[in-house]
């Protein structure tokens, strides 16, 4: 029996819950508000026979006992995994993440942090404290957001860290020192002011560091490593991430100050991209908190190209709707505009509630980027006409509800100067292609025993596989929701693929219990395929666990409507739960008729 397994065993996911909500537990199936969004009508609803929750309000998500603690707690399944067990009485002997994952890198890094903040304050920083105080950040907020200044003299960082144990390869890896020709040590910041940057769960990853001189870059940021990649990361999401669950909202900015700014003067749902374009992989640490991304760019965000790209490449992934395989939730993202060259904490120092209008005015992103395209090009030319309508029919073919396709559509002619119709023909031959699939066989009724009990682990098993057979079809299985996996130790092991990258990442960063796990599956011996049935293969096991994963949700739904004690005076969660077996219907529906 796996560890997750044991701990499911020995906790009751009714106490568990009451823990942390005010359960009602009158019914066989209890309901409370859901702690993980705001409602006043109850759509948390607990299956003590399965052990599982799901909530049929906003978050629209479910889970086991596990599941629960990591949403509760904002820790990854690992964490999860250790505070459950502990909890069950059970020690976990698997390293912790922090200890297991470049733990000498932040070592190193909270040594500097302590370092370069000493610097600061002391006579040596007189300068760079006038500088910050200019920029009306006080000196309690220097010290509460974590500002520090590297030397220039002869003293240095190296040697500081040279003191503290710090070797010199963990600290070049770390971007805090690199060598020059001759051998030597020298800092990364020299006479910069720091800044330090903590990922989400408030780990120091890495640091940015603004010129006092004038030199150029204005900015320098620590270089990739095992913990610092910029494009994956959010600025001052670990102080933010609270207050935008709590208001569903996040605001994404690009620089460093605008953050502080924006938290010294209490909007504290301001996260920074740290002056990339926003990507796929910020957008995914955001998207279980908030359900409206705002994006506030500059005048000029629309004459740059990266910026458009991604922008486009958001929209496709989290804006338009939930993909194929059901694993991405939209999001409303929108786009607020800043005018008259002005940054966000500019705006937000000398007019909170101008801020206020621009974040509430924010424009929903597809009309932005139909703005953009239709500015960028000469719509009184055909060529012009064409290269818009390329560029924006797929985005709005994305979208599920036809009556916000025909809105777009009818706006887009109309910017254009043709008909719909006219718009219609040109851009049929451009419609994204839907991913191939293969029919789902078999009767899409099943009894409650099976659907509550043990999926089809034989499936998952089969699956996990194939996909750790070679990364050259991960496409193909890489957006399947985790929840399509009713093993707690699959499950794990497909989330950490998803977010490894390849497989030879995953080798390298999963835990022993994992990677015993994953020998295990890649020993499973596959009979001789081509490509073609390799993603046949795949293809088809993804639909089954999807079918058996709604089909969970039914008798979930099925359940909690049989039960009077649990409708009881609450009519408008039966209205909710209606809706949500609507909506499993409809995917269900649109699973069987899919073409191949």
């Amino acid at each position: 029996m796996s560890l997750a397994d044991d701990v499911k065993k020995r906790l009751d996911i009714v106490q568990v819950v009451s823990e942390y909500v005010d359960l009602d537990t009158r019914a066989r199936t209890p309901k409370a508000r859901c702690p993980f969004h705001a409602e006043n009508t109850p759509s948390f609803v607990v299956f003590p026979e399965s052990q599982l929750w799901r909530c049929f309000g906003a978050c629209a998500t479910g889970g086991d006992v596990i599941t629960f603690l990591s949403r509760q707690h904002k820790v990854d399944f690992r964490e999860a995994l250790r505070m459950a067990a502990t909890r069950a009485g059970i020690r976990d002997t698997s390293p912790r993440r922090e200890e297991r994952k470049s733990s000498p890198l932040i070592e190193a890094n909270e040594v500097a942090q302590a370092y370069l903040a000493g610097v600061l304050n002391s006579p040596r920083g007189e300068a760079a404290r006038a500088y910050l105080k200019s920029r009306g950040i006080v000196d309690a907020a220097v010290r509460r957001r974590e500002f520090g200044l590297c030397p220039d003299g002869l003293e240095t960082l190296a040697g500081h860290l040279q003191s503290k144990g710090i070797q010199a390869g963990v600290a070049r890896a770390a971007g805090l020192v690199t060598q020059t020709r001759e051998g030597a040590w020298r800092d990364m910041f020299v006479g910069r002011l720091t800044i330090a940057i903590r990922d989400a769960d408030g780990r120091l990853v890495g640091f940015g560091a603004r010129t006092l001189s004038g030199a150029e870059p204005k900015y320098l940021n620590s270089p990739r490593s095992e913990v610092f990649d910029k494009s994956k990361l959010l600025y001052g999401l670990h102080w933010a991430r609270d207050r935008v669950r709590l208001t569903g909202t996040v605001v994404v900015v690009e620089g460093y100050m605008d953050v502080i700014a924006a938290h010294e003067r209490e909007f504290e749902n301001v996260v920074a991209s740290m002056g990339t374009a926003i990507t796929r992989d910020q957008v995914e640490h955001v998207k279980g908190l908030a359900q409206k991304v705002v994006l506030a760019l500059d005048a000029d965000a629309a004459g740059q190209e990266a910026t458009l790209n991604s922008l486009e490449t958001v929209w496709g992934a989290y804006g338009g709707a939930s993909s194929e395989l059901g694993a991405r939730r939209q999001l409303d993202i929108r786009v607020a505009r800043l005018a008259g060259g002005k940054d966000p904490d500019e705006v937000i120092s000398q007019s909170p509630d101008a801020w206020r209008s621009i974040v509430d005015d924010a424009a929903p992103l597809l009309d932005w980027l139909i703005d953009t395209h239709v500015r960028r090009n000469d719509v009184s030319t055909p060529a012009g006409k064409a290269r818009v309508t390329e560029a924006i029919f797929p985005l709005v073919a994305v979208l599920q509800n036809t009556y916000e396709q025909d809105r777009y559509l009818t706006a887009l002619s109309s910017k254009l100067g043709v008909t719909l119709e006219q718009l219609r023909a040109s851009a049929g031959r451009i419609r994204p292609q839907r991913r191939r699939g293969l029919a789902v066989r078999g009767n899409t009724e099943a009894s409650e025993s099976a659907l509550t009990g043990q999926a089809d682990t034989a499936i998952e098993r089969f699956l996990l596989t194939m996909v750790l057979s070679g990364d050259d079809i991960r496409e193909y299985a890489a957006e399947l929701p985790e929840e399509a996996f009713s093993d707690p130790g699959n499950r794990a092991v497909f989330t950490a693929w998803q977010t490894s990258g390849t497989i030879g990442r995953l080798r390298e960063t999963a835990p022993p219990d994992l990677a015993e796990r994953i020998e295990h599956l890649t020993g499973n011996p596959l009979p001789p395929m081509d490509q073609r049935a390799r993603v046949g293969a795949i293809t088809d096991s993804v639909r089954r666990l999807l079918e058996l994963h709604l089909k969970r949700l039914k008798a979930q739904e099925a359940r909690a409507l049989e039960d009077p004690a649990f409708i009881e005076g609450s009519p408008e969660t039966r209205t909710l739960i209606e809706q949500r077996s609507l909506e499993t219907n409809e995917r269900l529906k649109n699973l069987y008729t899919r073409q191949p």
